[in-house]
């Protein structure tokens, strides 16, 4: 019985790893075996990380003001009038709105915040990020830890200064990729880690504003989301996970030796 055949859309799942494993092995085998089918791969991952080059710089952009006013409560009078046709929003729209409003609410709300002159906490947004991407099964990261250096000359492009992947496997956690963070302040760069036991960590890297002081380690929990932070030559680092305060403390001991390192080493 000959296999079945591969179709584009597989070519497609396959560079973006959205395929499972079974799956996984038969594309594999087909590009062994089909150089043209691993030259369109190719492509499709060089259009991939072109659309990235192109789009992501967006995702750095100050949220628009008029979607901040947008998202700012009624007047009364306002919602009164609203409040009679409110019912005839079809279901499927009402749906749509509450899974964006989860997905954007925590960066609209610390924006107007922001622009009321309350400034958000890097630990706040790195607490959300941590929750937003750590849960994810299918793609919890843009780039995977098999492409680490890619993933760093990426990062270390789109944030503008140096970008280190720390090795963690001394403490039990292996990379498993990186991906851009978009924040209402400046861009982050994500490093997500795992153990065996599927926990996650993240490490999560900002420049800050010029002229910001040095700060040493202080701890905050957002949301149940336990959070290391501190500022080192005007890079701000957070280190997130569901972990017991004292295990978090010796990872981003680890994490603080091997960027000092790695920074005092001659270039």
């Amino acid at each position: 019985m000959s296999a079945a055949p591969i179709l584009e859309s597989d070519l497609h799942a396959y560079a973006d790893r959205q395929l499972a494993p079974e799956q996984t092995a038969a594309v594999e085998a087909a590009l062994a075996r089909e150089p043209a089918l691993a030259a369109r791969v190719t492509d499709i991952s060089a259009q991939n990380a072109a659309l990235r080059d192109a789009l992501d710089p967006i995702l750095a952009e100050r949220i628009p003001e008029r979607l901040l006013d947008a998202a700012r409560p009624p007047a009364a009078g306002a919602a009164r009038g609203a409040g009679a046709g409110r019912w005839r929003v079809p279901l499927f729209a009402a749906a749509a709105t509450l899974v964006l409003g989860v997905a954007l609410g925590w960066f609209v709300r610390d924006a107007l915040i922001e622009r009321a002159g309350t400034p958000t906490t890097f630990a706040r947004q790195a607490a959300f990020a941590h929750a937003l991407y750590a849960t994810d099964a299918r793609r919890p990261v843009e780039v995977w830890a098999a492409e680490e250096k890619g993933l760093v000359t990426w990062l270390t492009k789109r944030l503008g200064f140096p970008v280190r992947a720390p090795d963690l496997n001394s403490v039990g956690y292996a990379l498993v990729g990186g991906r851009l963070v978009a924040g209402n302040e400046k861009p982050t760069g994500l490093f997500m880690y795992e153990n065996a036991d599927k926990q996650r960590l993240t490490l999560q890297v900002r420049k800050q504003a010029p002229g910001t002081p040095e700060t040493a380690f202080h701890y905050a929990v957002e949301n149940g989301v336990g959070v290391f932070y501190w500022i080192d030559e005007e890079c701000g680092y957070a280190m997130s996970g569901n972990i017991d305060r004292t295990q978090l403390l010796s990872v981003a001991r680890v994490v603080y030796g091997q960027i000092a390192a790695l920074d005092a080493a001659p270039k």
